[in-house]
């Protein structure tokens, strides 16, 4: 029983560390209009080893974490797997890009490709509204 709740322990504080990124176009920007939040929101897909770094290393840093969940509504989408769910009018060339988006739905400002995290929280830390 204690071997159980110490793993389910460890789960909930490993959850506790991640994002969670929504692939609901629609109701994502309800909800940052509702929070008057701008939407990250990242294309990305299974084959690409810059995405994966992303994901695996950039986003576990807690402090861009933390900036990210206090600053913006999550959004992604696997190209390969959600091409006919891609939201109209956000045009990439390569993977992972980044779109920022104003709540009322504007685009703000994208960029494309990795980095550091550090670097990437600088990044984001200039994007305003």
């Amino acid at each position: 029983m204690n071997k159980i709740l110490s793993l389910l322990s460890i789960v909930i504080i490993l959850s506790a560390h991640s994002l969670e990124w929504s692939n609901e176009f629609n109701k994502t920007m309800k909800e940052a209009k509702k929070e008057h939040k701008p939407i990250l929101m990242m294309y990305h897909a299974s084959w690409c080893p810059e995405c994966g770094y992303m994901k695996e290393v950039v986003f576990k840093d807690p402090q861009l974490q933390a900036y990210m969940k206090q600053h913006f509504k999550l959004l992604a989408f696997d190209i390969t797997k959600d091409k006919n769910r891609l939201p109209a009018g956000f045009k990439f060339v390569g993977v992972p890009t980044f779109f920022f988006i104003s709540p009322e739905g504007k685009l703000i400002t994208k960029f494309e490709g990795s980095g550091e995290a550090n670097e990437f929280l600088e990044k984001i830390k200039g994007i305003k509204q």
